[in-house]
Order: structure tokens, then C-alpha cells, then sequence
């Protein structure tokens, strides 16, 4: 469940503070959520998907990511309740621009007293931005989107959002300001506190909760002007799907040792449950670099789904360039995943490559690899080329996949290590 922190009551800011900093709170696009918020149906609907995600940290600057979604978690996509998903990290550093402490993010599909709600959290410790200009001891954003099944409506909260040790430029402010409080950092930008955007609708709602949303619109020695710092954000996700339940998520890298992450999945972008109304979601970044195991250059990871037809569809594409595995193993100047699915039950689709593509001691390999080419490594262990895993609803293509089988390898990789290069993966059910 979410971490429960101590509340306090919202004092008020004083007129130093105010005159200062030019607090407000202005009516925003933003609609802040509450459990009072609802839109009722006739009727329920015969089947509702959940999903619903969270993370503690990130940085953008302008269209390039600096830190990508820290301890992302997510619900997937699901019918059922009692899914329930939970990531941490130690730490965050963004030199000059971010750090934290522990970030704890939990999702969960949940069968509730009244109905069913998709519950999301993020609680973020010991936040400095921008040099301490913000500071917080604990930022915790909840987001709760639930369906009565008695009165057949949709509702949102954000019960649970709380702050502790806010300090907005050496000024402190006790308690949790309220929804879409938005205060000027003079000479920097501004900040937005407990941003909430929800939406409710007949056929659904959806609850966006950010604690912190620094912008920086002038030119300061602080950050590069476009800087935007997200700070414990949860979405919460109810609908009915119609035609189909959509699911998958691109990435551009991941290692792993058995359970113990190496290095998370880099720029991963889902697809919820409803898809994203036509609309392509990229996440991206302009490198990857995994400390004697992978660099490449830019990662675009992209997601596309359309729900509500009465021919669903859905295509995610993960596409890495600049590709050097294992000093030099595996090269390539571009690797994508792109796989599709249309239809229920669907039609998969895989219209993944390779450009520049090399493999040491293998001459014969080119861009032009047959899905699930296996090589053998001799002191090192297996490389799958352009993998591909299919079942009757689902297709997963891994373009490169190292898996570590030898102990004392030339490496000095783990018996177990596993890294996998440009991964996309589209469900319809």
C-alpha cells in the first residue's frame, strides 16, 4: 500500500512568501481530483480494464531526456483485480539539477467495498532541485480511480498526496498545499505543487497526480532554459475497453543477473489498456551506457494503441542507435523492434531490423537475420539475434539478447547475466 506519512494542516504562507515568490493558485486545464468527482452510466460496463503507473523522478530538457522515469512501475494492463507491482531505488543524482534520497513506487489492481479502483503511488525522499531552490524531506502523490459497481459511476482521488519539509527558496510551507499550486521562482521559472489532472467520463476516468512540476522559462546558471523536473508522479487508470484490451511496452536496453537489476529498462514507453486514441507516446534519450556491458546513442521508444473500435490495433517500436555491445561483440548502426497487432483475437505483425549489423568472428551475419538466430559463443555463452516470441494474443521481439552461461568469461559477467537490446512487445485479449 501507499507509505502513509504524518499530515499537516496547510498554514498560511505569509505575505513575505506571497510578495516574494508570487504564490497562486490559478485556475488551471488541470482539474483537481476528489472522491466526490464522479459521472454515473446507465448501465455497467461488461468489461473494464485497469492500469495505472508511477515513478519518482524526471528530468527532461526541452525534447531530450536528461534522467529518465526513476523506480517506473507499472500495472500493465489487466481485467483482475489483485495485481499488485511495486519498484524502489537508493538514490537519484542529476548533477547541478536533481537529487533524492529512497523512492518507493506501488501500483495495484484492487476489489474495494464498493466496487474496483486502480491505485498508484510515489513517495520520494530527501528532494533538493536546483540546488535546494526546492526542497522537500518526503513527497507522496496518490492516485485512486475507482468504479462503483452499485451506482455505475467512475470517480478519482488523490487521498493520501502529502508533503513533508517543503521549502520553497529558504521559505518553508507546512502541510499539502493545494491542487495546482503554482509559485514563481524568481529569475528561474516556477513550480507547480500537487498538480492533478483528472478526467471522468461515462465510460471512465483517469487521475494524474505530480507533486513537484519545476519549470524553468529564464536564463539561469541553475539549468539550461526548457528544463522541466517531475517530482513523485502517479497515474491511476479505470475504462471499458470495448473491443479489446490493449497491453505492451517498448524499451531501448535492460541487464539483469537472475532477479538483481544491473541497469532497468531504459526509456521504457507503455501502452495502457485503452491505447493512446491514435496518438504515438515516445519516450527517448539520447544515450545508453551500461559500464563495461553496452553504450549506444539516441533511444526512441514509441507506443500506439486504439482501444475503442470495433477493430482494435496497436504497434510499439523500440529503436537504438549506435549500438556496441561487449566492447565491440555485437555493433550495429541501428537496431529496431517493431511489432503490431490488429484485431481480437489479433493479427501480430514483426517489421523489426537491423542496419550496419556485425558480430565478432561470425563474417557471415548481416542485416538480414532470420527471427531467432541463435549463436554460440564460445567461453561466453548465447547471442540471440532478432527474437521473436509469439503466443496467440501477444508478440515479443528482443532484437539482440546476450545471455552470460560462463563462469571466468573474457567479460567478467555473472553466470546468468542477460542483456537485451531493443525490446518491443504488443498484446490484444
Amino acid at each position: 500500500m501507499p507509505r502513509r506519512i504524518r499530515r499537516f494542516s496547510l498554514m498560511a504562507v505569509g505575505a513575505t512568501l506571497v510578495g516574494m515568490l508570487g504564490l497562486s493558485t490559478p485556475a488551471m486545464a488541470a482539474t483537481p481530483a476528489s472522491s466526490a468527482q464522479a459521472a454515473s452510466v446507465g448501465a455497467a460496463p461488461s468489461e473494464i480494464g485497469f492500469t495505472g503507473s508511477a515513478y519518482g523522478s524526471r528530468v527532461i530538457v526541452g525534447s531530450v531526456v536528461q534522467s529518465g522515469p526513476s523506480a517506473y512501475v507499472g500495472l500493465g494492463c489487466t481485467t483482475q483485480p489483485g495485481v499488485v507491482n511495486t519498484n524502489s531505488v537508493a538514490s537519484v543524482q542529476v548533477p547541478g539539477e536533481l537529487t533524492t534520497g529512497t523512492v518507493d513506487t506501488y501500483a495495484s489492481s484492487e476489489a474495494i467495498s464498493t466496487g474496483i479502483a486502480s491505485t498508484t503511488s510515489a513517495t520520494t525522499q530527501g528532494i533538493s532541485v536546483l540546488g535546494g531552490l526546492v526542497s522537500a524531506t518526503t513527497v507522496q502523490s496518490v492516485s485512486t480511480t475507482s468504479y462503483d459497481s452499485q451506482t455505475a459511476a467512475f470517480s478519482t482521488s488523490a487521498a493520501g498526496t502529502e508533503f513533508l519539509g517543503l521549502s520553497i527558496a529558504g521559505i518553508p510551507i507546512s502541510g499539502t498545499p493545494a491542487p495546482n499550486t503554482k509559485i514563481t521562482l524568481p529569475g528561474v521559472g516556477y513550480v507547480i505543487l500537487n498538480q492533478q489532472i483528472s478526467s471522468v467520463a461515462p465510460r471512465g476516468a483517469s487521475l494524474v497526480v505530480v507533486g513537484m512540476d519545476i519549470v524553468v522559462t529564464l536564463s539561469t546558471p541553475l539549468a539550461p532554459v526548457g528544463t522541466q523536473i517531475y517530482i513523485s508522479s502517479a497515474h491511476s487508470d479505470l475504462g471499458n475497453a470495448l473491443s479489446g484490451v490493449l497491453d505492451g511496452i517498448a524499451y531501448g536496453a535492460q541487464a539483469t543477473v537472475g532477479n538483481t537489476i544491473i541497469a532497468g529498462r531504459e526509456f521504457p514507453q507503455p501502452l495502457t489498456c485503452f491505447g493512446t486514441h491514435g496518438v504515438t507516446r515516445t519516450n527517448s534519450g539520447a544515450a545508453v551506457a551500461i559500464p563495461g556491458i553496452l553504450t549506444s546513442g539516441t533511444v526512441t521508444d514509441t507506443a500506439e494503441g486504439r482501444a475503442h473500435l470495433t477493430t482494435p490495433s496497436a504497434a510499439v517500436t523500440s529503436t537504438v542507435e549506435g549500438v556496441n555491445l561487449a566492447s565491440g561483440l555485437v555493433t550495429a548502426t541501428a537496431v529496431s523492434a517493431a511489432v503490431t497487432a490488429i484485431g481480437n483475437p489479433p493479427t501480430l505483425g514483426d517489421q523489426s531490423s537491423f542496419v550496419g549489423l556485425s558480430v565478432a568472428g561470425f563474417p557471415a551475419i548481416g542485416d538480414n537475420v532470420a527471427p531467432n538466430t541463435k549463436v554460440s559463443l564460445a567461453g561466453l555463452g548465447t547471442l540471440w539475434l532478432h527474437r521473436q516470441i509469439k503466443t496467440a494474443n501477444k508478440i515479443t521481439v528482443i532484437m539482440v539478447q546476450l545471455v552470460v552461461t560462463v563462469p571466468s568469461n573474457p567479460l567478467g559477467l555473472a553466470v546468468g547475466t542477460t542483456v537485451n537490446v531493443a525490446y518491443a512487445s504488443v498484446s490484444i485479449g
